[in-house]
Formats: C-alpha cells, sequence, structure tokens
C-alpha cells in the first residue's frame, strides 16, 4: 500500500499512466518515480528511481529528466520534488501537466483527494491528446514487473 496525501493505493502504486507508460511512485523525500513500459515483449524502464533510465531520457542540470519518442519530439518530463511535477507532450505541441503532492493528484482539470485505489488501476489516464481519464486498467505483463 502506498498513500499520497489522502489516496491510497492499495495494491499498487501507480498514480498515473500515458501512451502505455506505467508512472510508479514511492514515497519518500523526495518521492522516487520510475517509469515502466513494455517495448516488443520486455520491460524498458524509461526513468528509473528519478535518473534516466533509456536511451531517450536525459536530465538536464536542474534534476528535471525529459524523455523523447525515437524521433526526438517530447514526450514528457518529469520534476521530482516533494510534490513530483509531470508535464505531457500533446499531439499538438500543447502540454498538460499532471502534480502529485502529500495533498492530492492533479492533472488537466482532475484533481483527486482523498481516494482509494483498489486492485490492478492506476489513478488517471492521460492520453496524447491532451484528455484526462480517472481509473484505468494495468496490463497482466506489467503487473508481473511491478508486483514482483
Amino acid at each position: 500500500m502506498a498513500r499520497f496525501g489522502g489516496n491510497e493505493f492499495r495494491d499498487f502504486s501507480v498514480p498515473i499512466a500515458f501512451e502505455g507508460r506505467y508512472f510508479i511512485l514511492e514515497p519518500g523525500d523526495p518521492p522516487l518515480l520510475t517509469v515502466l513500459r513494455i517495448v516488443a515483449g520486455k520491460p524498458t524502464f524509461e526513468v528509473l528511481k528519478n535518473q534516466p533510465g533509456g536511451p531517450n531520457a536525459k536530465v538536464t542540470s536542474a534534476g528535471v529528466v525529459t524523455v523523447t519518442d525515437d524521433t526526438g519530439k517530447f514526450l514528457y518530463k518529469v520534476r521530482p520534488e516533494s510534490a513530483t511535477s509531470v508535464v505531457f507532450g500533446r499531439f499538438d505541441g500543447g502540454e498538460v501537466e499532471a502534480r502529485i503532492s502529500d495533498k492530492s493528484i492533479q492533472c488537466g482539470g482532475v484533481m483527486l483527494e482523498n481516494c482509494e485505489f483498489r486492485g490492478n488501476v492506476a489513478g488517471i489516464v492521460v492520453e496524447r491528446d491532451g484528455s484526462v481519464g480517472v481509473v484505468g486498467p494495468i496490463p497482466p505483463e506489467v503487473l508481473r514487473l511491478i508486483a514482483g
């Protein structure tokens, strides 16, 4: 179980999913963020405990991890702090910001406070067009990896 402010994740701590990427958060100061996705049936860690983990991930001198696709187009950036900030790129070039703090999870126009997530679900799902939904499934191959 993991708790972020009033939000409680019972089985898995995946507050956000984006484009087949699962943002796994471990409480701490700052929280540790890992971004996992499955590529050709194999796990790939784009970000591993707040550090770049894949070839398309780079870290700036300010500690911001930026991830691009294989063409170099911006996908997302992560700013691990006491309130973890994630900015997602949209198809049209705009951005959608998410913030995971000790009080809430916010993304687009959605704010989750005092929620309990049970089962194999991600809290917020962000689509590449910028739309945001609540509670999305986590695929079995990802669950096997994060369940240990």
